[in-house]
């Protein structure tokens, strides 16, 4: 039995812990009865818990106590009657604080003192409230317990919150919770006019290497601080990355040259004064049925575009934009499964000797034939390929195939048939690359001097120190190495010296202007003098004519392939070529 002073009293006045500038515990109590309401003020009086005073909100209804709750914040606990103006107005409250408020922090303590209209397991069992007691159980010590205990919960979640929906450094949201607030936005219906950007630091992984990692979280803060307080609580902000921040606003409050130029002074940073630019995709693609998450990745899709041509600027998202990005998605879908089906294949396009007509090699060409029948170009999906890694292992399975392939066509008459492959820049600096190419040439038996790599200007051109000791450990092997669409790069003269090299490859568009009066013919007559100084063979892709032709031999190109000699073939259809070819020589 609890003894007087433990038992709750009901007096005439109330005693209110009231508001105080520090911090406190924010307690509703929501009972029909004025006599709870003070017994319970009256039993946590003065207390302290957890080192902060308390603070009570009062509802008699539960009607009184939704409209309370819209507007009054970081109410941590409520001590919830059952019936009240229904006999279960309490526990339809509960509905609405949990379903229609999301308040999923606040800790219910439901109390009754007519238990029979809400018994303890089912209740328990189909509500969320975190404590049930009936009234007369509660005496001061006990009440006393029960709130601590709800306020400790009620701590630690917020504790569990701030771990995972805050960012440490910043003390900005994160990524997940700016993407639960803009959904709650947008989600209100009251802010059409509302855009959504992405902010990008530009170089900071450049910063945190120069000045270390200590100097670059400095930075990170102080824009953060800056952007907090130049755009104001209207706005929601947010890091969602490590150098990037999401932003949430009316257009006129996200103008984007507007926010950017936050940026133009400089950061005072720990007594050092930075200056640095940021790059900014926005969309303002936010209609019906748009989320937080699709309107980011708008956003991002647009930065990307903004990252590779406009940097210090902005993008705005168009629908073009998803298009073509779900169009890329979808392409590299397919082409994985291209991959794993074995829809690619290899096609060998013939070089010939611009002289003497004599076939001197092919080129070993990927394709990939659709389940419909249909072609994708190489154009399309060997970007895809080399931006997704896949390359690496479908330049593997071309260089072994091709390598199988050249030991059947010499075998045809041709002894000294060259087959070139292309080399991606991904494929040539894999770190295996050069053990793969022992491989292949061991397995497949092929002869190394008859095998050439072709390297485009631009792959040659790259990390030149690289690209010397790779290209001289692969002549080491005996393989041959070509630069491929010659003249569409800037090479430098001294470095290209340098390189073992021994063919250049015209491009085909300097090849396609040599029907016409424009500077085409130049370039393509400049490759080949340059050949003959640097003692290369030259060879010109693209001829379809034989006027194209005699102006090429007429220049002094050695070899060609075109579709004036054949278009790419497969293997029997080389063969049935090859051997019609010879059957019209005298």
């Amino acid at each position: 039995m609890p003894t007087d002073s433990d038992t709750l009293h009901f007096l005439d006045d109330e005693c209110d812990g009231g508001a105080s500038k520090e911090l406190v515990w924010r307690l509703m109590v929501i009972d029909d009865e004025p006599d709870v309401h003070r017994a319970t003020t009256f039993a946590l009086a003065g207390v302290k818990i957890l080192g902060r005073s308390l603070q009570f909100l009062h509802a008699y209804s539960a009607a009184e106590a939704t409209q309370l709750l819209r507007t009054e914040k970081d109410v941590a606990v409520v001590l919830l009657d059952v019936v009240m103006e229904r006999e279960d107005a309490g526990l339809a409250l509960v509905k609405t604080i949990r379903q229609d408020f999301k308040l999923t922090e606040l800790r219910i303590i439901l109390r009754t003192g007519q238990p029979g209209y809400a018994p303890e397991i089912e209740t328990i069992h189909d509500f969320d409230i975190n404590d049930y007691k009936t009234k007369s159980e509660l005496t001061r010590t006990k009440l006393y317990a029960t709130v601590t205990a709800a306020l400790r919960a009620y701590q630690q979640i917020r504790e569990l919150d701030e771990l995972a929906f805050y960012d440490r450094l910043s003390r900005l949201p994160n990524r997940n919770k700016f993407i639960d607030l803009s959904d709650e936005r947008l989600e209100s219906g009251n802010f059409l006019d509302d855009a959504i950007a992405i902010l990008d630091i530009d170089d900071f992984s450049e910063i945190n290497d120069a000045l270390g990692h200590q100097q670059g979280d400095r930075l990170l803060q102080s824009v953060a601080e800056r952007l907090k307080s130049e755009l104001g609580s209207d706005v929601i902000l947010a890091r969602i990355g490590s150098d990037t921040f999401g932003l949430m606003g009316s257009t006129q409050r996200m103008e984007p040259l507007r926010v950017l130029s936050l940026f133009r002074e400089p950061f005072w940073v720990h007594d050092d004064s930075m200056v640095v630019t940021a790059t900014m995709g926005v969309t303002k693609s936010l209609g019906a049925g748009v989320t937080g998450r699709d309107a980011l990745k708008d956003a991002n899709i647009a930065l990307k575009r903004a990252k590779k041509s406009r940097r210090g600027s902005y993008v705005m998202y168009s629908t073009e934009m998803g298009t073509d990005i779900r169009e890329r998605v979808r392409l590299l879908q397919n082409l994985r499964s291209a991959v794993e089906s074995e829809r690619l294949f290899v096609v060998y396009q013939p070089q010939v000797n611009l002289k003497t007509g004599a076939v001197v090699g092919v080129e070993a060409l990927i394709r990939w034939k659709k389940e419909d029948g249909s072609f994708v170009p190489p154009d399309r999906f060997i970007p895809l390929a080399e931006a997704s890694g896949m390359i690496v292992a479908i330049g593997d399975w071309v260089l072994r195939v091709a390598c199988d392939e050249l030991v059947r066509f010499q075998a045809l008459g041709l002894p000294n048939l060259r087959m070139s492959v292309n080399v991606s820049q991904i494929q040539f600096r894999h770190p295996d690359f050069l053990e793969k190419l022992r491989v292949a040439l061991l397995e497949t038996g092929t002869n190394p001097k008859y095998l050439e790599l072709e390297i485009t200007e631009s792959v040659a051109m790259e990390d030149a120190d690289f690209m010397l000791e790779t290209l001289h450990k692969v002549r080491e092997l005996g393989i041959s190495i070509a630069i491929d669409d010659f003249g569409t790069g800037y090479s430098s003269l001294s470095h290209l010296r340098q390189l073992p090299i021994d063919r250049l490859k015209i491009d085909r568009a300097f090849v396609t202007e040599l029907n016409q009066q424009v500077s085409g013919g130049h370039i393509a007559a400049m490759v080949v003098e340059l050949g003959r100084n640097l003692n290369l063979t030259v060879i010109a892709e693209g001829i379809e004519d034989d006027g194209q032709a005699q102006t090429l031999l007429g220049l002094g190109c050695h070899e060609g392939q075109g579709y004036l000699y054949a278009t790419p073939l497969l293997p029997q259809q080389f063969k049935e070529w090859y051997q019609a070819r010879i059957a019209k020589v005298p």
